[in-house]
């Protein structure tokens, strides 16, 4: 437990400095250059303390939006956009918003990002509400980026990496694991599945078609992926990503991909939409 602890700690440390925004441009940025045309609108949701506005806002867009039910996270993001980034090229706009509620007219955005969102609203239908305004603000064939911790890695991934307690523990225990970890007492996350999350997505009210834009872990080719690693635990990607190459050559023929067993949901889907 001691050993987790250091590392959560270490992580954190890491993500929240000034290491944060260089994690941010290397593993979202690349993804926002591909689905953000020049000049357009890219927004995400949940934003907290901003590091990943950092990349979108060094992204083609020529606007990126972040927003967050939590005042306290828009006023750290604020202060952390304030200092001149080199490679900045969109107005950035920070907006509060409702839990449920975007406070954005439909189509709005051609890219809206969910990043380590998903798992912090608890319930299957306030999830399925969560993705349902952001298919509405999606314009029509505009991209929705998934990144949150997958159900079905046998690890707790984001609470405490202990194994299987997120399939079979209790509330409670889990609690109680996560707060000898981390020290800290909250609601156990809830993670999706990669199946899970797309059906969710696909039955939001004007969503026509679904269609993954990326093939595994946010690029169109495992080589792609394992060339674009980043961020933290490197060594420990490369290590997954090795082990889980051949499952990912046999699940390629029937439409699958390793994104089914990958630590985290690293996806973008094209939304299309009733007009």
């Amino acid at each position: 437990m001691l050993f987790l602890s250091r590392h959560f700690r270490k992580l954190n440390e890491r993500y929240h400095g000034p290491e944060g925004d260089a994690f941010a441009l290397e593993e979202l940025l690349p993804v926002a250059r591909r689905f953000v045309p020049d000049g357009g609108r890219a927004l995400e949701v949940g934003c907290g303390y901003g590091r990943n506005l950092v990349a979108l806002a060094a992204s083609p867009a020529a606007l990126a939006v972040g927003c967050d039910p939590a005042l306290g996270e828009l006023q750290r993001a604020r202060e952390r956009l304030a200092a001149p980034a080199p490679g900045r090229r969109a107005r950035v706009a920070l907006v509060r918003q409702e839990p449920f509620r975007l406070p954005f007219r439909d189509g709005a955005f051609d890219l809206v990002a969910l990043w380590q969102v998903l798992e912090h609203v608890f319930g299957r239908e306030a999830k399925r509400a969560v993705l349902a305004e952001c298919a509405r603000v999606l314009r029509p064939g505009g991209h929705l980026l998934v990144e949150t911790p997958n159900q079905w890695f046998p690890f707790d991934y984001h609470d405490n990496k202990l194994p299987f307690v997120h399939w079979t523990g209790p509330r409670a225990l889990r609690e109680w694991l996560t707060f000898l970890v981390r020290g800290k007492r909250y609601h156990p996350s809830e993670y999706l599945s990669l199946p899970g999350c797309e059906r969710l997505l696909r039955s939001a009210p004007g969503v026509r078609r679904v269609v993954r834009a990326t093939r595994v872990y946010f690029a169109a080719s495992y080589a792609e992926a394992w060339r674009g690693l980043g961020g933290t635990q490197v060594a420990l990607k490369r290590v997954l990503f090795a082990l889980l190459a051949p499952v990912h050559a046999l699940l390629v023929p029937f439409g699958g991909s390793a994104d089914y067993l990958l630590p985290s949901l690293r996806v973008v889907w094209r939304v299309e939409k009733d007009r």
